[in-house]
């Protein structure tokens, strides 16, 4: 099954995140003058923010890959639930299709369509459904009364009837 394995990135400490962090506790000092002692004790050294920063950083990104890979097995549990030619056809719609990125939530999202309808099996193929109306039915619906035409203020013109 096709994926797109992600890399693995640590939280890198620069000088502008230092600053940005700087100027952050900067205006919450301004943001009440007459407290701006008070809050200055408060608040954390510089430091201790990005020592804060790369833990959250670590536990963030840990979070998100095991979030994808309980999404990764939710999506192989429905496809074991399908007839064997349905599963064959799935996965190779799935690997096949060039604009699909390999993630869990498009594979989720093609199986969903599957589901409702809106993808379905032909020849042993998996192709978008359409609704496929002839000519001479569609003119049938619309055999009536041609409608009148109205004007920007949704009135009928005089001349034409």
């Amino acid at each position: 099954m096709r994926f797109k394995q992600l890399a693995r990135t640590p939280y890198i400490v620069t000088d502008r995140k230092r600053s940005a962090a700087r100027r952050w506790q900067m205006r919450q000092r301004e943001a009440a003058p007459l407290l701006a002692v008070l809050v200055a004790e408060q608040q954390v050294p510089i430091d201790n923010v990005m020592a804060e920063r790369v833990k959250a950083w670590a536990a963030t990104e840990q979070s998100q890959r095991n979030t994808r890979a309980r999404r990764w097995r939710a999506a192989r549990r429905i496809l074991a639930l399908y007839a064997h030619n349905n599963n064959r056809a799935l996965l190779a719609y799935w690997n096949n299709h060039r604009w699909l990125p390999g993630d869990p939530g498009y594979l989720l999202d093609a199986l969903h369509r599957f589901e409702t309808g809106r993808l379905v099996i032909v020849g042993g193929v998996i192709v978008p459904a359409r609704a496929v109306i002839s000519a001479a039915e569609l003119t049938s619906v619309d055999s009536g009364r041609k409608p009148i035409a109205r004007g920007w203020l949704g009135r009928a013109s005089e001349n034409r009837r």
